[in-house]
């Protein structure tokens, strides 16, 4: 595997395995209490049936995961990336979906009734959730220019997500996943692409422990929490992948999001290789997305 095509794989299944892992505790905002029932998570876990994902198995994605997922399908059936399109395949999820469902895809469901142009329906959500989903898009336009991947990882955003604080933040994750993959180095990448606002706030808790730093940035997912959090666990275990995770689940809150672009940006940063083996074999979308690399 050469260090390009090490790099891409890193970044999409740094992505998926970070979601998978926090998943047993999503959405725990506790934690002792998390700390106390579960421990610290090195493994997958099931959710469990008093959670947000009741019908969820270990290994299995988030919801917002779940939506990456669809757009990892769309791209290796389309080999194209096209807002209209994709859109057409995101609102087919919905009507038989199994799992949580947030309040920027109800609010884009209502919206597009109505409209003959479904691209037009986002929600003005300043959430993670939307640029989190974007690591297909990065890995599969590895041969475009940064700016054709910056302007689809966008409208791949807008489409559910459209605020300011979440166009924002997909540039920054378009840029900072593009130049990675091309063989940048993580700090210089972070300083060059992140907001300012949200660096300045990740290096204020650099010596306080994941739990501390995390309970005071802000555990929820608001891209004013969520982005300063994923910045510090990035800037304080760079080259460790595998504590960058667990301590990113054990902190709780809206972990999952969080992991998916945690998982983009480490799994980039250092490659394949860096991700321990048992969480890529466990991945339930493990076969998707060997055969979406194969194919890109």
């Amino acid at each position: 595997m050469n260090d390009l095509t090490n790099r891409q794989s890193g970044l999409l299944f740094g992505s998926y395995c970070a979601d998978a892992l926090s998943l047993g505790v999503h959405w725990i905002y506790d934690a002792n209490e998390l700390a106390q029932k579960h421990g610290r998570i090195t493994h997958y876990k099931a959710p469990g049936a008093d959670s947000y994902h009741p019908h969820k198995q270990a290994g299995d994605q988030g919801h917002v995961g779940d939506q990456s997922l669809c757009l990892l399908q769309f791209l290796t059936k389309e080999k194209k990336w096209d807002a209209s399109s994709f859109m057409n395949d995101w609102l087919e999820m919905w009507p038989n979906y199994n799992d949580y469902v947030d309040g920027a895809t109800k609010t884009t469901l209502t919206n597009v009734q109505n409209l003959p142009d479904k691209t037009q329906g986002g929600s003005d959500s300043v959430e993670i959730a939307g640029p989190a989903r974007i690591a297909p898009l990065v890995a599969f336009l590895i041969n475009s220019s940064e700016s054709e991947v910056v302007k689809a990882a966008v409208e791949q955003t807008v489409l559910t997500h459209r605020s300011k604080e979440a166009e924002e933040s997909a540039t920054f994750l378009a840029k900072a996943g593009f130049q990675l993959i091309h063989g940048a180095n993580l700090l210089d990448t972070l300083n060059r692409t992140a907001p300012e606002w949200a660096l300045k706030s990740a290096n204020s808790v650099l010596s306080e422990n994941a739990v501390d730093a995390i309970a005071k940035l802000g555990p929820a997912c608001s891209i004013s929490s969520a982005l300063p959090s994923i910045l510090y666990l990035a800037l304080k275990h760079e080259d460790d992948i595998e504590t960058a995770f667990i301590e990113n689940a054990i902190a709780g809150g809206d972990n999952c999001a969080r992991g998916l672009v945690l998982g983009m940006l480490l799994g980039a940063a250092n490659g394949m290789a860096s991700i321990p083996n048992h969480w890529v074999e466990n991945l339930k979308s493990q076969t998707d997305l060997v055969y979406f690399l194969n194919q890109s």
